[in-house]
């Protein structure tokens, strides 16, 4: 079984980006607070996440940096060839459903 939830904060800004006709991606990292926290304040893993689809046009709604979410989903890992020919392994979490645990941001509209 491959399942993951987490929550945390968003480390960046959300920015969607097209990949193909119809399809959408975003690509951040989700600071999850550890529990044991070191003499210099609180300490944070940095989870790599990928969204595609609909979820990702719903972070990119609602979701800016240091926004608290909820993520469910499931781990995976992938390589590939930098441009100096040496082989990058990536292991991030494939979000599956993202619940909102900060209010909507709030946009104002002119005119």
């Amino acid at each position: 079984m491959n399942q993951i939830g987490l929550v945390g904060r968003l480390v960046r800004e959300i920015e969607l980006k097209e990949v193909g006709e119809d399809k959408v991606v975003i690509n951040n990292t989700l600071a999850v607070a550890k529990r044991v926290k070191k003499e210099n304040g609180p300490q944070a893993d940095f989870i790599p996440i990928v969204a595609w689809g609909q979820v990702a046009k719903l972070m990119q709604l609602y979701c800016e940096k240091g926004h608290m979410v909820g993520l469910t989903g499931r781990m995976q890992s992938r390589s590939y060839v930098n441009k100096d020919e040496e082989t990058i392994f990536i292991v991030e979490m494939v979000v599956e459903e993202v619940h909102f645990l900060q209010n909507k941001k709030i946009e104002t509209a002119v005119g």
